[in-house]
Parts: C-alpha cells; sequence; structure tokens
C-alpha cells in the first residue's frame, strides 16, 4: 500500500492540479475569446431577426401602408421618422443614438427584419454603414428595405426597380424593395428551402403571387396588342387590305387634306391592368395633330404645328369639323371657343393653316353643326319662329338669313358650289318631303323639288352634292343611293325655275318666294339596289365616284350589322365593297386625288371594356 506522501502520491497530485489549471485556463481563454466576438462583432442585439417583420417610416404621404403588407401576410408597424425616433427612446431608455440610427436599434431590439422607407431619395442613410459603401439610390426608388441585425452587417439596403408601365398597383414598389433582400428572395425558389422558409413562404403567399403579377401584366399587354394588330389586319377578307394611319397605341381619325396630305387627330395610349386579368387603357392627355402623305408609315407623320400649335389639352377639347375638300376647319375648344381656320393648298403637304379668326355661336334655333364650305363659308339650318332657316356666314361679312320655309325642318344641308346649298325640307304640315335649293347671292327665292325627283321615293335620308356638275346624291327610303340630275345648274335653275303645272309661286311678305319646279324636269338613276343600309356619303373631288358605308345581307351575309366601306362609279353605278370584317368601319373621306379612301374603324380593345377607333386607309383602283 502506498504511504501517505510518497513521491508518488505527491506526482498524481502534481499532475490533478495542473490538469485543474489546464482546464480552468481554456475555460477562460474561451469566455475571453466569446466576448471579445460578443464585443467585436456588431450585429444584432435583443429579439432575432424574423424575415416576416417589417417596420415601416413613411413621409406621411402612403398613411396605411402596414395595412397593404399585413394583407399580403407581413407583420407590420408604420409610423414617420420622428414618430418612431419617440419610440425608440421610450423603449430604450439607455440609447445613446438619434435619427435613423435610432430607428435601426429600435427594429434591433425588437427583432424587426427590415425597415422600408418611403421615399429613399428624401432620405439622409449617412449614420448608417452598408456593405458597399453608400447607396446610390435610383432616381425612380418609391421605397427602400434595409436589413436589420443579424441580417447583414454592415446593412444591405435594396430599392425597388424601375415601376411596370402596364401593371398599375402603387402596393407593389413596397413588396419589391423587400424581395431583393436575400432572405425574402430566397422565398421565390421553393425548392431548396429549410422548414422554417417554407413556413414562411406559406405566410408571405400573397405578396408572392402580387409579384408574380408583374410579368403576367406585361405579357397580358402585349397579348392586347397583337390581338389588335390581328384584328385590323389579318381580320380583313379582302386584298389589299387597308393600311393604318396611326401607330396601333394611338386612339384617332384621319381626314385628307386639299393639299394632298392626310391629318390625323387623336390621343396616344397604354395599355395598363390593376390586377393583370382585365386591361385598361391610360389615354394620353393631349389631342395631337400629326400630318403625313397617303400611304406613308405611321412613323413618318410630322406635328402639324400651324394648325392651333400641333393639338389640344384634352380638357379643353371640344370638336372639330371639316369642309368636304378639307381646305378648312372649325375649331372648337372649351376654352378660346371656335376659331375658323383656313389651309394653304398650293404648299403641298406643308399643313400651312391659317387662323382666320374667332366664330361667335349660333343663336337659338341656329346653334346645331356649321357646315363648313371653301374659303370659311359656314352655313347652318334652324327651325326659328315656326320657319326652317339657313344662316350664311362668311369671314368679314355680315350673316345671310335663307330660306324662312314655314312649318319646314331643314336637315342634310350641303354646299352645291360656293354660292348654292341644298337640304332635304321636311314639311310638317302633310308629312311630305322636299328638296330645297338655296342661293347666298340672291336670297328672294327658293327653289323645292319632291323627293320623288330621287328615283320615285316618298322621301330622303341622305343628301350629298356631286362636284363639277350640276347633280346631287340621295339616299331614299328604300335604300337605294340616286343620282339626281338638275334641269340647269343652280344658278340657272333660281333665275328661271321650271314650274309644276297649275303651281304658282309661294309668296309672303318678308320671305323668299319659293318656286315649287316640275319634277318631271329632273332626270334620276339609281346607282345601287335595295336591300343594303347606306351611310356617310362622300364624293370625289372629281366627281366621278362615291364612296359611303354599307351594311345588309346583300354586302356581307355573316355580318349584318358593321359596315363596311364601299365606292360606287356615278356614272354606271358599279359598286366595289372595300372592307369585309367583323369591325365597324366608317366615315370614308376620298384623299384629294380621288386615289385613296380614308376611314374610321372601331374595333374592342381585348380583355377590357374600351374600343379604340383606328383611321385607316385603303386604294380605291
Amino acid at each position: 500500500m502506498t504511504e501517505f506522501g510518497s513521491s508518488t502520491d505527491l506526482e498524481t497530485l502534481r499532475r490533478s492540479g495542473r490538469g485543474k489549471i489546464v482546464v480552468l485556463g481554456v475555460l477562460i481563454a474561451g469566455a475571453l475569446g466569446a466576448a471579445a466576438w460578443t464585443f467585436l462583432r456588431r450585429g444584432g442585439t435583443g429579439n432575432p431577426e424574423e424575415a416576416g417583420k417589417v417596420l415601416v417610416v413613411t413621409r406621411g404621404t402612403h398613411v396605411g401602408s402596414s395595412i397593404v403588407l399585413k394583407d399580403v401576410g407581413f407583420e407590420t408597424g408604420e409610423g414617420t421618422l420622428p414618430a418612431w425616433v419617440n419610440k425608440a427612446k421610450d423603449e430604450v431608455p439607455e440609447l445613446e443614438v438619434e435619427g435613423i440610427e435610432a430607428v435601426m436599434e429600435l427594429a434591433d431590439r425588437f427583432g424587426w427584419g427590415f425597415v422600408l422607407f418611403e421615399s429613399p431619395g428624401e432620405v439622409d442613410f449617412s449614420a448608417l454603414e452598408f456593405e458597399g459603401g453608400p447607396p446610390s439610390i435610383p432616381a425612380d426608388a418609391k421605397w427602400a428595405a434595409v436589413s436589420v441585425g443579424d441580417f447583414a452587417f454592415p446593412h444591405v439596403i435594396t430599392f425597388n426597380p424601375a415601376p411596370s408601365k402596364v401593371l398599375r398597383d402603387g402596393t407593389l414598389p413596397m413588396l419589391q424593395a423587400l424581395f431583393e433582400q436575400k432572405q425574402l428572395a430566397a422565398l421565390r425558389k421553393p425548392e431548396s428551402l429549410a422548414v422554417d422558409q417554407l413556413q414562411l413562404r406559406d405566410k408571405l403567399e400573397e405578396a408572392l403571387r402580387r409579384l408574380d403579377q408583374v410579368p403576367e401584366a406585361e405579357k397580358m399587354a402585349e397579348k392586347v396588342v397583337r390581338d389588335l394588330d390581328q384584328a385590323l389586319a389579318e381580320g380583313e377578307r379582302v386584298e389589299p387590305k387597308p393600311a393604318r394611319v396611326g401607330e396601333t397605341l394611338e386612339s384617332l381619325t384621319a381626314r385628307p387634306l386639299a393639299d394632298g396630305s392626310v391629318l390625323s387627330i387623336g390621343r396616344t395610349l397604354e395599355v395598363v391592368t390593376r390586377d393583370a386579368v382585365r386591361a385598361d387603357l391610360d389615354l394620353g392627355d393631349r389631342e395631337q395633330f400629326l400630318v403625313g402623305a397617303a400611304m406613308a408609315e405611321p412613323s413618318a407623320r410630322v406635328p402639324c404645328t400651324s394648325l392651333a400649335e400641333g393639338g389640344v389639352e384634352v380638357g379643353d377639347w371640344r370638336s372639330i369639323q371639316w369642309s368636304d375638300d378639307g381646305s378648312t376647319a372649325l375649331l372648337s375648344t372649351l376654352g378660346n371657343g371656335d376659331s375658323l381656320w383656313t389651309l394653304d393648298a398650293t404648299k403641298a403637304g406643308a399643313c400651312a393653316w391659317t387662323k382666320q379668326g374667332a366664330v361667335e355661336r349660333g343663336r337659338s334655333g341656329l346653334d346645331g353643326p356649321a357646315v363648313l364650305g371653301r374659303g370659311g363659308a359656314m352655313a347652318r339650318v334652324g327651325f326659328v319662329d315656326g320657319l326652317g332657316v339657313v344662316s350664311v356666314t362668311r369671314p368679314g361679312e355680315p350673316e345671310v338669313i335663307l330660306g324662312m320655309l314655314e312649318s319646314t325642318v331643314l336637315s342634310q344641308l350641303v354646299w352645291i358650289d360656293d354660292d348654292h346649298l341644298a337640304a332635304i325640307a321636311d314639311y310638317e304640315v302633310d308629312d311630305t318631303a322636299w328638296i330645297a335649293i338655296f342661293s347666298v347671292r340672291d336670297t328672294t327665292r327658293v327653289v323645292v323639288a319632291p323627293a320623288k325627283v330621287a328615283a320615285g321615293n316618298a322621301g330622303i335620308t341622305q343628301l350629298a352634292a356631286i362636284p363639277g356638275r350640276a347633280s346631287l346624291l340621295a339616299v331614299g327610303y328604300d335604300g337605294r343611293l340616286v343620282r339626281i340630275d338638275l334641269p340647269a345648274a343652280p344658278a340657272a335653275l333660281l333665275a328661271n325655275p321650271p314650274m309644276a303645272p297649275d303651281v304658282t309661286p309661294l309668296v309672303a311678305e318678308g320671305r323668299p318666294t319659293v318656286h315649287q319646279v316640275d319634277a318631271g324636269a329632273f332626270t334620276s338613276k339609281a346607282l345601287t339596289d335595295s336591300g343594303n343600309q347606306i351611310g356617310d356619303l362622300a364624293v370625289s373631288r372629281d366627281g366621278k365616284r362615291a364612296t359611303m358605308t354599307v351594311s345588309g345581307k346583300v354586302v356581307d351575309p355573316e355580318y349584318l350589322n358593321d359596315g363596311e366601306i364601299a365606292v360606287v362609279d356615278l356614272e354606271s353605278g358599279a359598286m366595289r365593297v372595300l372592307t369585309r370584317n367583323a369591325l365597324d368601319d366608317d366615315d370614308p373621306v376620298f384623299t384629294a386625288d380621288g386615289r385613296h379612301i380614308v376611314f374610321s374603324t372601331r374595333v374592342q380593345a381585348p380583355k377590357s371594356d374600351w374600343t379604340i377607333t383606328a383611321a385607316r386607309i385603303i386604294p380605291v383602283e
């Protein structure tokens, strides 16, 4: 047995002591190392940071942002920077920092994963240290997300990308800024997530769905444009197909001008959506005037700055009216009223407009649309004191009153030439219909002929003049287009009217004498068959052809109600339908040389309630 105090025991004791000292030294060193690591590591304090917790710092303009974030699964709080600083001082009495640093300290203490700042361009981030150095804030950044505590140090700051031009959701930039942070960006790839991350992903499923709407919206907008193009091009069943006057994303009408060019009047538009399901249109705020050659590419158009400086603000816009030959325009705005403009047609394609001056609105009973002639002449029909009257004004000349036909309603007023007009006259006493012809130079007489001069019709629905000849075009009650040849030129007809048998002129004191001419003195030719509906008559400037909209079973058995554009020879009556589609085409007008027809087409924008007006042009030959 070993004695107490033997060398063996002493050695054992020595070894035991050394072991305790070594162990103690290791423990002390470990503790010191841990303390040093904690001291040196400038990371999080307080509760662990959670990626699903967001503290929102607003500028006071987006009140309710926290509600939006809560709706998509985040735990959040909201306040202005001063409010959060005061909160930090209340919650952390020993706080020694101010401003943005105080907010970050508060977020760190209570486990907020990110602090979201509204309008970061207006926030001073200089007190914080960021990964990669001081941040460069994009010009279109609406929100910035800053990582808190354990998530990263130095801080990581992320911004929303450029806002989508299609998806109009003001809440998206908040989510986009947040999901640029790596902890949240990882949730978009569920195949590589841990269990706790999958749980967070489930919680933020609605936020992820909202983010996915951005590419969905972009694809939808592209499809809307493709479908519009297809409807306006591939939807035509004729050759050649009409060409577009404007771009796909424009809503406009077009008007051929006397100088040979084509003027478009319209607004740009963008396809937008609020939910990536239904499309909406965001229209420009200005009616623009652009001019180009017939059949030119839409991109070749240039601003027509001589006409109202190239356009009118939408809020000020009312309308624009044209003379048949495109040499005169009556522009109506809310701010400046009506103004008359004339075109210098000798300057081919120059769109050289001159403002003639302001125009007074028609007085009571004569306040209908003006019918423009060349050189600025304007005519209106009205019903004043039981009389059907025509008012004519020219720049610098007094008003002239024509007609004064008792118990007669005038409509479809047209200029035959610079000095003569014609209108449909419905006599209310016996419901008979007439054609009335007036002279601006001789106000003492009116010539009237019964509607039956239009190939036996009891009434007329439309009237047009044929330039260069003593003839009119009419659409009768039976739906046929009829050419009516007058017995003489208008001036001669009024000077020596061939009176109907047993009829004497109607004389009334203070009013023009009414001459009822013999219907047999007129000749007529039906140019189309019955069975069609005809509208929007317009005649070429050489008087050889007319264009119109036609619809009905005879024209297109498949689409009975939509109008098609047709052209008819005024001598032979040969008619050709130039468009065949399921769209609504109308308002055709010949170009100055008569070689093309410009018209409007209304097309439904897919996935929306909007109808777009497209201007198109097609060759006649």
